[in-house]
């Protein structure tokens, strides 16, 4: 029975595409200066293991609207980038803004590369929308060559945003279905074979005056 119930959530999604997605974000020069700092954390953290030379090759699962792989493309010009969108919508603006890029149709928890492993897998706010995030953990481990480097970013239940906001927190959503706090991601992400290089937190995430502008650049 629990197999069975297992197999249903992974087919099982959060995005109702027939109703307009809050996740097509604006082209405004601030909003992409916000957007090049919110990655600047990721991009330090993967050039800690490559350079930018180097010829990497990245997957982003959930591309969104497609500004990492046009953030990632002008920091690492040599690397070879892909990503999966559930959402057609999203999709088609993620190949608008990083055309280089080869972007395709996909589930997170259901994604198969074949053979093809790579370098770096990011996913950003992502896993918390999945009924099966295990499964795409598994997927992700699976997709990393030997020293491969994955990047998540998810709300976190335990952080203090989420504890001095409460249930108006902005972490607590319909589509959020895989709500947990870092001591119970930490734990699933071991399970799933991989090593922890580095955890941090956002610290006031999710306290709306402290996510304005110009607080926001700071948080």
């Amino acid at each position: 029975m629990r197999e069975k119930m297992e197999e249903k959530n992974i087919t099982e999604v959060s995005v109702d595409l027939n109703v307009p997605t809050p996740y097509i974000e604006s082209d405004s020069y601030l909003y992409k200066i916000k957007r090049s700092l919110t990655y600047r954390f990721s991009n330090n953290a993967i050039k800690r293991f490559f350079n930018k030379e180097d010829k990497i090759s990245v997957l982003e699962i959930g591309t969104g609207s497609g500004f990492f792989l046009s953030f990632i493309h002008d920091e690492f010009p040599n690397a070879s980038l892909s990503g999966i969108e559930y959402d057609p919508r999203l999709l088609a603006v993620t190949k608008s803004r990083a055309p280089f890029a080869k972007c395709m149709n996909g589930n997170a928890e259901l994604f198969d590369f074949g053979d093809e492993k790579f370098d770096v897998i990011v996913s950003f706010q992502v896993i918390e929308h999945l009924y099966a995030p295990k499964e795409m953990l598994k997927r992700v481990y699976s997709h990393l060559k030997p020293n491969g480097v994955f990047v998540v970013t998810t709300p976190n239940l335990d952080g203090l945003g989420a504890r001095i906001m409460g249930g108006k927190w902005h972490g607590h959503r319909d589509d959020h279905v895989s709500l947990k706090g870092y001591s119970q991601w930490k734990s699933l992400l071991l399970e799933s074979g991989f090593s922890e290089e580095y955890c941090g937190t956002t610290f006031f995430s999710g306290i709306p005056l402290l996510n304005r502008f110009p607080l926001g650049i700071f948080n």
